[in-house]
């Protein structure tokens, strides 16, 4: 078996439908959040017919980051929706190459 370090991964949870709701629902300042525009932030990914939210990571990590990626994305969660029980414990899934992007 050989390595790749060319994909990027992915650190999230799948969304159920009243946290969906609720993102879909984020407004003002607080949109940056989960818009997929900043990398510092959150975005909403499929899997097959499930979308999941998280955090895509293009450098390779360390068992430390990964857990410092995990805080980061549930703790924007919490932000977002206070009164809404978040998991701590994510998924980690390689993501394909963008169109465009390489193999």
């Amino acid at each position: 078996m050989e390595l790749s370090d060319r994909n990027k991964l992915f650190i999230g949870l799948k969304l159920d439908t009243g946290l969906r709701r609720q993102l879909e629902a984020v407004s003002g300042p607080d949109r940056k959040y989960v818009s997929g525009e900043d990398p510092a932030f959150l975005r909403i990914v499929s899997l097959g017919d499930d979308l999941y939210v998280g955090k895509v990571v293009e450098d390779r990590l360390t068992t430390d980051r990964v857990d410092d990626v995990r805080r980061n994305v549930v703790s924007i969660l919490h932000r977002l929706c206070p009164d809404t029980r978040i998991p701590e414990t994510l998924e980690i899934v390689a993501c394909l190459a963008e169109p465009g992007h390489g193999p």
